[in-house]
């Protein structure tokens, strides 16, 4: 029998108290800090102290004991009923627009806790708790008058766990702490260090933008996006809900009408309906429950739609508003036109009341530099619209050098710096305005655009970026970087780009930039060089990297457990679908689908038809990998027949013009020019690394998977990352690949010519 030997595939893969006391305690006994301890000190006087523990981002103050404490069955979270539902300490210190209450964050860290420990503990309201509870209360700063309104204090004792913060927001980041210590702790026992952290930010404002414009992503993502940064105590979440392809001149794109733009705010008012993607848009009951499930990870979400440049999504609809000189960008509006500013203010009337937050940000970047005068009473008649009608603050994008004129803009206008050719961070505080700290290159993420960050380097944000260091080459330079304790800087952040479409990038892979990028960022921001001067990169760096591989809840990340290089192997010879590689991945048959005799040397191999398949217990796997298998097609096939499939993408044989195999992902087509024969035996694998997908046909590979990507500034072909889709062989939907599938198998990393050379011998005698 000619077929893989799948032994030789596996082979190739081959104490003391500190706030608590004794029995049942009030509540009204609350936890007494000690303010002004050296954190490298034991408070204790114990020589044996433990350490600091490794958290992201590292505690401020630490005072370690010498014995743990181990969550058990027993263990609740006791939420102080005098705090439980009653958010007036909330309302008075957080600047969270609809603050979520203790027992709230409660409810959320007790699903943590079961995912991370398999551990299912209660919540309970009381103003008393036990032994081995965690208790979480507010009222810090009656004792701790210096924390800020996210600070806390998380004691460790034998007796148990108390977090008491200023606010609900706060003590739920001493939840996160916790969460991270549970993670990294072993696994046997879940024994913590005993000891005593105060902890807190050192910027208020610490910030995720994702464009969510220039790519459709389900809100199910955007919820993983707050699983992830919220693992991290960022606080604020900002959504680019309108843009388009980068573009120059009409003169050099008189396409532009034809270009890609995107607003994924979907109204039911047939005045503003017609904006809304048709791929992916977001009603008011989507918006609803995505801040509902935010706000209960310590979030706030900032909107932004961005007028007057960005702005196609409008003006294909109404070419008589966008700027009609030869020179002009199409996606301008012009604001010599009233009917403009009149669109611009029902706009916002119309989406606003489906955001909590208190600011929201307008944009205003990237406009016609020649109009600075005009560009500057718009910014202004928006902020005085929206505090008047609305009582909201506005934010833009730092524009003021690219929009020279006299006008100035209004300084309860909060900036986020971006770039120093159109905003200088220091001139901004010189004029009174609050500024963020989100300057490209350096915390700008713009995956594939070959002109910013593909991936930070986390190792140089990890030693010498902090929210205060706009100019990261020239920190001591004062003229372009600010005070660490400058009061208009509000904090800083990082952007993820999305500047040349959705087509270059998965919806997985961009999950992969995001998520190895906020780790080193919230470090920076929370704790700053601290963290630096007694860590160096190379010792945080692994176990930053185990943290970020165990966030509870996260789906994204997409890299199945797996004791060995191989993931699944199905040889079908057992006559069913049984994972031979010792993971247990077991795939399920339809009732149509059969095992057979397949002849020609192939011994037993799963027949399909249109409405067959076979369902793997995984949806997906993520770079690197290497997924193979024999197929023989039966000749006649449907319209993009399936031969694997996820809800992240499929493997497809296209029948136009002939049988070629085609990669879906997140939508979008990839051809490969291979053509699959009908009714011959053949072998079909792909490989992906973080820079591209080969494809193999019969051993030998034939294709890069490629996208043709007509760039405002080129145009080129860019290499393809594709996720694979494992979920199922065939489809569910009815359109599955009809003939023979043997020997599929799926590899946790991507392959190298060498390796490809010897398969490519060992299956020599079976090729055609």
């Amino acid at each position: 029998m000619i077929l893989p030997n799948i032994t030789f595939m596996v082979a190739f893969a081959a104490v003391g108290t500190l706030g608590a006391m004794p029995g049942t305690v009030s509540s009204r006994a609350k936890f007494s800090p000690n303010t002004g301890h050296n954190p490298s000190k034991s408070i204790l006087g114990n020589t044996n102290a433990h350490p600091t523990p490794f958290v992201i981002p590292s505690l401020q103050e630490w005072d370690g004991g010498n014995g743990v404490w181990v969550i058990s069955k027993v263990t609740r979270i006791v939420v102080d009923s005098e705090y439980a539902n009653g958010i007036a300490l909330d309302f008075k210190h957080s600047f969270m627009a609809n603050p979520s209450n203790l027992q709230e964050f409660a409810t959320s860290f007790q699903s943590d806790i079961k995912q991370v420990t398999g551990i299912e503990i209660d919540v309970a309201i009381s103003n008393k708790y036990l032994k081995g509870d965690i208790f979480m209360t507010l009222g810090a700063e009656i004792k701790d008058p210096k924390l800020n309104n996210e600070g806390y204090h998380l004691s460790i004792t034998q007796m148990g766990v108390v977090i008491q913060a200023v606010t609900s927001r706060g003590a739920f980041w001493g939840t996160r702490t916790l969460l991270q210590m549970l993670i990294l702790a072993d696994k046997s026992g879940f024994a913590l260090p005993q000891g005593h952290t105060r902890d807190y930010p050192n910027y208020n404002e610490r910030k995720f933008v994702q464009d969510i414009a220039r790519k459709p992503i389900p809100m199910s993502n955007l919820k993983e996006y707050a699983i992830l940064t919220s693992f991290y105590k960022y606080n604020t979440h900002h959504l680019h809900f309108n843009d388009n392809a980068g573009m120059r001149t009409k003169g050099l794109m008189p396409d532009w009408t034809a270009k890609y733009s995107g607003f994924r705010l979907k109204s039911d008012n047939p005045a503003f309906s017609v904006y809304a993607s048709s791929d992916t848009a977001y009603t008011n009951q989507d918006m609803r429950d995505y801040q509902n499930f935010i706000k209960v990870r310590g979030l706030d979400l900032i909107p932004k739609i961005d007028t007057p440049a960005h702005s196609l999504c409008f003006t294909r609809f109404h070419t008589e508003w966008s700027i009609q000189e030869d020179t002009a960008r199409g996606d301008w509006l012009d604001l010599k036109n009233k009917d403009v500013w009149s669109f611009v203010e029902t706009l916002w009337a119309e989406f606003i009341g489906w955001f909590d937050s208190r600011e929201i940000s307008i944009g205003a970047d990237e406009y016609d530099e020649s109009k600075g005068d005009l560009a500057r009473k718009f910014v202004n008649h928006c902020h005085r619209y929206f505090a008047t009608r609305f009582n909201r603050t506005i934010r833009m994008w730092g524009s003021d050098v690219k929009l020279p004129d006299t006008v100035e803009i209004n300084k309860s206008i909060h900036t986020d710096h971006w770039d120093f050719t159109y905003s200088n961070p220091v001139d901004l505080v010189k004029q009174g305005h609050r500024v963020c700290n989100l300057n490209a290159p350096d915390v700008y993420l713009v995956p594939r655009s070959h002109a910013y960050s593909d991936y930070f380097d986390q190792q140089k944000l990890y030693e010498f970026w902090e929210p205060w260091v706009f100019d990261i080459l020239d920190r001591t330079n004062t003229s372009r970087n600010l005070s660490p304790t400058e009061p208009l800087l509000t904090g800083g952040g990082f952007a993820n780009w999305i500047d040349f479409l959705g087509e270059l990038v998965t919806r997985v892979e961009l999950y992969d930039h995001v998520s190895q990028a906020a780790g080193v960022v919230s470090e920076k921001m929370w704790t700053g060089s601290k963290n630096t001067d007694r860590m160096t990169y190379d010792d945080w760096a692994p176990l930053a990297k185990k943290l970020r591989k165990s966030i509870p809840g996260i789906t994204l990340t997409r890299r199945p457990k797996s004791k060995s290089s191989f993931v699944i192997i199905y040889d079908f010879e057992d006559g069913a679908a049984e994972d031979t590689s010792g993971n247990g991945y077991d795939g399920k048959l339809s009732s149509s689908a059969r095992i057979v005799g397949a002849g020609e040397g192939h011994g037993k191999a799963a027949q399909l038809s249109v409405n067959s398949y076979i369902t793997t217990p995984l949806e997906s796997i993520r770079y690197p990998c290497m997924i193979g298998m024999w197929v023989k097609s039966s000749g006649m096939q449907p319209h993009n027949a399936v031969l694997l499939e996820s809800g992240d993408g499929k493997l497809l044989i296209s029948n136009i013009p002939a049988h070629t195999v085609t990669f879906e992902q997140d939508s979008n087509h990839y051809t490969t020019q291979i053509i699959l024969p009908p009714d011959t035996w053949s072998h079909i694998a792909f490989s992906a690394d973080k820079d591209r997908t080969s494809v193999f046909f019969n051993m030998r590979r034939r294709a890069i998977v490629n996208y043709f990507n007509p760039r405002w500034d080129q145009m080129c072909n860019e290499a393809i990352v594709v996720t694979g889709p494992i979920s199922s062989i065939g489809s569910k939907s009815g359109s599955s690949f009809s003939g023979l599938v043997n020997s599929f198998f799926v590899l946790s990393r991507a392959i190298n010519a060498s390796e490809l050379a010897f398969l490519a011998k060992r299956y020599a005698n079976a090729l055609p």
